[in-house]
């Protein structure tokens, strides 16, 4: 399991982001050779805009590979992520949430491919327990709207279990 925190911006006006998300996911690893192992991950990502109660949701996940360097307690992986995510965008234009009225927002869901480069160093705690520290940063190829999705570096802190 693992916490993160990172900052995104996206190039959308009106609705712009630009601050800070958090999140929680996890990954699961198997070697398969000496210093390569194979799984899979997936994370959520929340930012809330500052200025309402809006927000922006994304949902990632895929399959991983990883290059592992050894080492006795401190082990530098370096590894990439290919996937999908789901966006949700949810932006008020006008109106108040607290009263029974009609409000004026924009809300966005799409899906997306993601691939996401990571390096991380894992700290050995003992034979079945690591900690992690991990950072990444999302691409989304082929996307028609590039200005809607934001993107920015992600920082992990975790613990990773292992037999």
């Amino acid at each position: 399991m693992m916490f993160h925190t990172g900052y995104l911006t996206n190039q959308l006006q009106g609705n712009e982001i630009k601050g800070i998300c958090s999140g929680i996911g996890g990954k699961i690893v198997f070697p398969v050779m000496k210093h390569l192992r194979f799984g899979a991950e997936g994370y959520v990502s929340n930012h809330h805009y500052p200025e309402s109660e809006g927000f922006y949701k994304l949902g990632w996940g895929g399959v991983l590979g990883e290059y592992q360097f050894r080492n006795k307690r401190f082990t530098p992986v370096a590894g990439v992520t290919v996937g999908g995510g789901k966006v949700r965008d949810l932006y008020p234009l006008a109106g108040n949430y607290s009263d029974n009225q009609v409000d004026e927002v924009i809300f966005k869901v799409y899906s997306t491919m993601i691939v996401a480069p990571h390096v991380s160093v894992e700290y050995k705690l003992t034979d079945h327990i690591n900690l992690v520290s991990k950072v990444d940063y999302l691409f989304y190829p082929g996307i028609d709207y590039p200005d809607d999705v934001a993107s920015g570096p992600r920082i992990y802190f975790g613990i990773l279990f292992s037999r």
